[in-house]
């Protein structure tokens, strides 16, 4: 993972030298969890745009419902979720909305801080992904520094490098081997572990011959705290089930492959948001997986 935080700033470093004069993206205000139908959305309140997933709004932003459309907007000093009600239209101020028509009210479904942790999330990927460009990955599997496991989210999952590699897995006195895959994942779930700290290994293997091997940590955690997480994902699913805010939640908590999973799901039913995209690369940054960065690098290049 070193490897990666110093080419993050390498990156950064270059890109402030040579483009003094571009300024750092400015920080979202809030965050628009679309409901029933399709609600538009406007930068200036003359050219607008249908939305129909998450999405970060800025102060100035306006956003208006229809006949049979509602949304809702998570604020970072607000306690509880706003709801715009159809045939309503407002504009974003720095930490509230304005009503320019129509019905806004406060829900009672709590926030949970998210939108503060967005914002300082968005603030960081930002930082390294305007300025990334995608570079050659090797051929060497990478791990997690660290991975949180529990069970309702038992599995470890890395990179698969060569379809022709299989794969020996060993945590906590179980050995696991995995064929051949042409997925661009492997994924495997632990069974009958118990809460604490395990050094994990895996072996890459070719024509059935050690090729090298790679070791990491993982934390199981207990039953306590996975019933925790669950409640609060329960939570979390009142203001929005699409996945985005699910996946934040789970990379939070260092639960990253059930973030990956959230933010699949996602990026999977909606259209390409290079905003929000980061998120997803963040995640496959931080499990080790370089080829897939790479790709996604790529295409969120062209989208700029």
């Amino acid at each position: 993972m070193k490897y990666f935080k110093f080419q993050w700033i390498v990156f950064v470093c270059i890109y402030l030298i040579q483009t003094p004069g571009i300024a750092r993206p400015k920080q979202p205000v809030a965050m628009l969890i679309t409901g029933n139908g399709i609600v538009s959305f406007s930068r200036d309140g003359n050219q607008w745009e249908p939305v129909n997933r998450n999405k970060f709004v800025f102060e100035g932003d306006q956003i208006r419902t229809g006949q049979n459309t509602s949304c809702k907007l998570i604020f970072e000093h607000s306690d509880y979720t706003k709801y715009i009600k159809k045939n309503s239209q407002v504009i974003l101020t720095d930490d509230d909305l304005k009503l320019v028509s129509g019905q806004a009210s406060d829900l009672k479904i709590k926030t949970f801080n998210l939108m503060d942790n967005l914002r300082r999330k968005f603030a960081r990927i930002q930082r390294f992904t305007v300025v990334l460009r995608s570079k050659s990955s090797d051929e060497k599997l990478r791990l997690p520094k660290t991975l949180f496991l529990s069970d309702s989210y038992p599995e470890l999952a890395w990179e698969n490098k060569n379809s022709a590699y299989s794969y020996r897995l060993e945590c906590a006195g179980q050995t696991f081997d995995i064929p051949k895959s042409d997925q661009p994942i492997i994924r495997k779930s632990l069974i009958n572990i118990k809460p604490g700290k395990y050094t994990y290994s895996v072996q890459v293997l070719e024509n059935d011959t050690v090729h090298y091997t790679k070791k990491a940590t993982c934390e199981y955690l207990s039953e306590t705290r996975d019933v925790e997480i669950q409640k609060q994902k329960d939570q979390i699913k009142k203001i929005s089930n699409q996945g985005f805010l699910l996946g934040n939640y789970m990379d939070e908590v260092g639960l990253k492959v059930a973030a990956l999973d959230y933010y699949r799901q996602y990026f999977d039913n909606v259209d390409y948001d290079k905003e929000l995209i980061p998120f997803l690369i963040k995640v496959y940054s931080e499990l080790g997986m370089t080829g897939i960065v790479e790709k996604e690098i790529k295409r969120l290049n062209q989208q700029r």
